[in-house]
C-alpha cells in the first residue's frame, strides 16, 4: 500500500504545541508521509515568528501563506480569512493530500475546513464540540467548522454529544482526550533556577511568580485596555513577580501589548514580558508557578495536570467544561485580588487541589488519533 499523505496547517500560536506529539507519530509512522503548512500569527515577528519551533522540530513544510492583517481592528481577521483562502487552495491543488488536519477555533480552523470540503479532500478537526458561553466569535468559528470537517477529534463525550446534535454523524467521531497532555508527559522537568537561566531572567532573584495570559475578546474591544490593566494592577498588589505571554492577534490585542509593555518597563522587577515561549519553557513555567491568571484555556487544558490553580478574568471561556483548579471572577480589582488570596492562603484550598486529577487526557491521545 502506498503512503497516504497527511497535511497538517497551523497558524494560531496555540496549536502547534496542542498536536505537537500528533504530528510527531504520524511523521514517525511509515505508513504516512507528512508535511505542515505554516500561516498566520505563525509567520508574524510582532508575535515572535513561532515558524521557527516548527522549522527548529525538522518537519517537511509544504508552505508558507503570509496573511495576517495585523490592523487591531475587528475587519482585520475576516481581510485574513479572505487572504488565506486562495494561497490555500493552490498549496492542497498541488499537494494533493489524503487528509488534512487542522484544531480549533481560529481562522485557520474554518478556512482550512471549508477550502477542504469543497475541494473534496478529507479534513480532520480537532476539539469540535467544546462549548463556552462568552459570545465569543470562537464559539461559531468552532461549530462552522465542525460542519465543514469530515472526521472528528473532541477531546471529551459531551463534546461528541455536541458533534451529534449539530448532525454530525456518530461514526465519523472519535473521542480521544487532549494531545496537548501527551507532550506533558515527554517535557524534560527543570528546576526553577534552570527556567531563570534559559529565559535570561537569573539576576532577578525571583522565588515565587505567576503567569499571565490574557486576549481579548472581538466584542469587547473598548475595554481592553481597562480590562488589562485591572489585572495587572492586582497582580502588583500581590506582590508576585509575573511572568507575562503576548495575547492573540486579535481586534484590541495592541492596547493590551501597549499596557504589558508600560508595567513590564515601569514595575521590572515584578513583571517579565516574552513575546512567545517555546513549549518546554512554558510547561516548566507552569510546573512551577503558583498560579496561572488571565483567561486563556491553558486555565482549562494544561493547569489541571500540575497543582496548579487558574484564575480566569473576565467573560472568556465561561460556560466551559472545567475541573476544580479554575477560579472564575468578573474584571473587578476585589475578585481578582480575593482570588489570588485564595490560591495563595486558603490552606483548604490547596489540599483540595493537589487531589485534582486531569480528566481531559491520559498521555495516549496521540496513539488513539493514529
Amino acid at each position: 500500500m502506498s503512503k497516504r499523505k497527511i497535511i497538517a496547517v497551523t497558524g494560531a500560536r496555540s496549536d502547534y504545541d496542542l498536536l505537537f506529539s500528533v504530528y510527531d507519530k504520524i511523521n514517525k509512522d511509515p505508513n504516512f508521509e507528512f508535511r505542515i503548512i505554516i500561516t498566520g500569527p505563525k509567520l508574524s515577528e510582532t508575535y515572535g515568528y513561532t515558524a521557527q519551533f516548527i522549522e527548529k522540530d525538522g518537519f517537511k513544510i509544504a508552505g508558507k501563506i503570509v496573511n495576517l492583517v495585523d490592523s487591531n481592528q475587528k475587519i482585520g481577521r475576516i481581510v485574513s480569512i479572505g487572504l488565506q483562502i486562495p494561497s490555500l487552495a493552490n498549496l492542497l491543488l498541488h499537494e494533493k493530500p489524503d487528509m488534512v488536519l487542522v484544531a480549533g477555533d481560529r481562522e485557520e480552523a474554518i478556512s482550512v475546513t471549508m477550502t477542504s470540503a469543497f475541494m473534496d479532500i478529507p479534513v480532520a478537526h480537532f476539539f469540535g464540540g467544546d462549548i463556552a458561553k462568552d459570545g465569543n466569535i470562537d464559539n461559531s468559528t468552532r461549530d462552522a467548522s465542525s460542519k465543514f470537517a469530515h472526521i472528528h477529534f473532541p477531546t471529551l463525550e459531551a463534546h461528541r454529544e455536541t458533534l451529534i446534535k449539530l448532525g454530525e454523524d456518530d461514526w465519523r467521531i472519535f473521542v480521544v482526550g487532549n494531545p496537548a497532555l501527551d507532550r506533558i508527559a515527554t517535557t524534560p522537568i527543570l528546576s526553577k533556577n534552570d527556567i531563570f537561566k534559559s529565559l535570561g531572567v537569573i539576576e532577578k532573584n525571583i522565588t515565587d511568580y505567576c503567569v499571565l495570559i490574557q486576549h481579548s475578546i472581538i466584542t469587547q474591544v473598548d475595554l481592553q485596555s481597562k480590562h488589562i490593566r485591572i489585572t495587572l494592577d492586582a497582580i502588583l498588589d500581590s506582590g508576585k513577580h509575573c511572568f507575562i505571554n503576548y495575547p492573540n492577534s486579535d481586534p484590541g490585542t495592541t492596547e493590551i501589548i501597549k499596557a504589558y509593555e508600560e508595567y513590564s518597563n515601569k514595575y521590572p522587577d515584578q513583571f517579565t514580558l516574552f513575546k512567545n515561549l517555546d513549549r518546554n519553557q512554558y510547561i516548566n513555567l507552569l510546573r512551577n508557578a503558583d498560579f496561572l491568571i488571565g483567561n486563556s484555556s491553558s486555565g482549562l487544558v494544561e493547569v489541571a495536570s500540575f497543582k496548579l490553580a487558574a484564575i480566569n478574568v473576565g467573560e472568556r471561556q465561561r460556560g466551559r467544561l472545567h475541573g476544580e483548579k479554575v477560579i472564575f471572577v468578573d474584571n473587578d480589582s476585589n475578585q481578582i485580588k480575593e482570588a489570588i488570596h485564595k490560591v495563595l492562603f486558603d490552606g483548604e484550598f490547596k489540599e483540595r487541589l493537589a487531589k485534582v486529577l486531569n480528566t481531559i487526557g491520559y498521555g495516549n491521545s496521540s496513539e488513539k488519533i493514529i
